[in-house]
């Protein structure tokens, strides 16, 4: 039996049939309509009609019937009929335009609800859920995504490098990272930050400003409040006040220019356990606010005034030398200022005398915020005996004085201003601050090395 070889051959009929499809003639609405007009008309016969254009008797009646019954049916009022080649082009050209529109409508409506929210301002910061409503809102959109990046204010630049992110690590990865350096070269040493602490702990009321300046006299090693405030609050050594800090104004209009110019003069109680109240009179310089003189007294007398005076005018020396300007005295309206006897005792000692508004304790705040700062510390403990409650006032004057350095200052005591040396302290705490930088700054370089 004789075998064939390859693939079996389709029958001749088969192919010429397949060569007719893949050629046939395509013929248009237009078309058609033109053949079956001609054939009505009765000028040709239908077989010569069919054979001129080409086609078989059966198509050119199945068009015919066609075109007849979809013109019985438009004359019954039915006006559906299927849409021609351009005019589809055409709905679809304007569908696409009606789309836009919407679109355009919509992302306007979608800012103006996100204006508030600083959306398209320069410089705009988004966080990750806005970025992936951005990010969705391109996707969703029918416009372009240049242009519905134009109306949202954002870069074609910014938009891809969060879209490479999304599609990188999802929405996680759209948040921002902080832009912190691997490594800070003005970072303090680890060796000043245990020293920075140990100092804390053992002198536990010194506050990370107190602390800061003291470290920088001492240590001659320059750190900032802020540093100390950081540090300290990173081991859990911040605590918070005990008592309410009230502010007046942030400044008085005239102001002293040195020391002895002006003295504020108050009284401020303080209890004895099964003694009663005593009275501490103080004298304060106003432009150092140095602590002139003070007494405890058992009353509240013009005579006590006086007397805390004399203390306070032998204490500056000026009880025996001739000056050309005696300080002047700003007192409340207390009884014991409005007496007759003290504006004897200031006229014969040649003093001005100023007395601040009623009802307005702010003019006198200076020596009103010594009155806290004492009894914050000194009040922290019951006193027993007068003695025991003057000690202790007379070591915290000492360490007010020439210990406690005061912010408004610039973190100087009130002695180094009172007693004229401020400026030389302030030079040289400046020169500590530049070779300390400069010191932190080898330090670094040595390390990136």
């Amino acid at each position: 039996m004789k075998q064939t070889s390859g693939l079996a051959r389709k029958p001749a009929d088969a192919v010429i049939k397949d060569i007719r499809r893949a050629t046939r003639r395509q013929f248009s609405a237009e078309e058609k309509i033109r053949i079956v007009l001609e054939g009505l008309r009765g000028e040709d016969s239908i077989a010569e009609l069919c054979r001129r254009e080409g086609i078989a008797s059966s198509m050119y009646y199945g068009w015919s019937k066609e075109f007849l019954e979809a013109g019985k049916k438009r004359l019954a009022g039915d006006t559906a009929r299927a849409a021609t080649a351009d005019e589809v082009k055409e709905l679809r050209r304007e569908a696409g335009a009606l789309k836009e529109v919407v679109a355009d409508l919509l992302l306007e409506n979608r800012l103006l609800k996100k204006h508030e929210r600083g959306w398209g301002r320069r410089g705009m910061r988004y966080p990750a859920p806005e970025k992936l409503e951005i990010i969705r809102l391109v996707e969703q959109s029918h416009l372009p995504v240049r242009r519905t990046l134009e109306k949202l204010g954002i870069t074609r630049s910014t938009f891809y490098r969060w879209y490479d992110a999304y599609l990188r690590g999802g929405p996680e990865a759209l948040a921002d990272r902080p832009s912190r350096p691997s490594r800070v070269w003005n970072r303090l040493p680890t060796e000043i930050r245990e020293q920075i602490v140990a100092l804390a702990l053992e002198e536990p009321e010194l506050s990370p400003r107190e602390l800061a300046v003291r470290f920088t006299d001492e240590r001659r090693y320059f750190v900032s409040e802020a540093s100390v405030y950081r540090l300290l609050k990173a081991q859990d050594l911040i605590t918070s006040p005990a008592y309410i800090v009230v502010k007046a104004a942030d400044a008085f209009r005239d102001k002293t220019t040195a020391p002895n110019q002006l003295w504020q003069t108050d009284f401020t109680y303080l209890k004895v356990v099964g003694w009663g109240w005593y009275y501490l009179s103080t004298v304060l310089d106003d432009f150092s606010r140095f602590i002139v003189a003070w007494k405890l007294c058992a009353t509240m007398q013009a005579s006590d005034v006086t007397a805390t005076l004399d203390l306070a005018l032998t204490a500056a020396g000026l009880d025996q030398v001739p000056v050309a300007h005696r300080p002047r005295l700003l007192t409340d309206n207390g009884s014991s200022y409005v007496a007759g006897d003290l504006a004897t005792w200031l006229g014969s000692r040649g003093m001005t005398h100023i007395r601040g508004a009623p009802r307005h304790p702010q003019t006198q705040g200076k020596i009103e915020r010594w009155h806290q700062t004492l009894k914050n510390r000194i009040l922290l403990e019951h006193a027993y005996l007068p003695g025991e409650l003057e000690a202790r006032v007379a070591a915290f004057v000492e360490h007010y004085n020439h210990v406690r350095a005061h912010e408004s200052l610039g973190n100087l005591t009130p002695a180094d201003v009172y007693l004229g040396r401020g400026e030389g302290i302030l030079r040289e705490r400046a020169q500590i601050k530049r070779q300390t930088l400069i010191d932190r700054r080898l330090r670094h370089h040595a390390r990136a090395a």
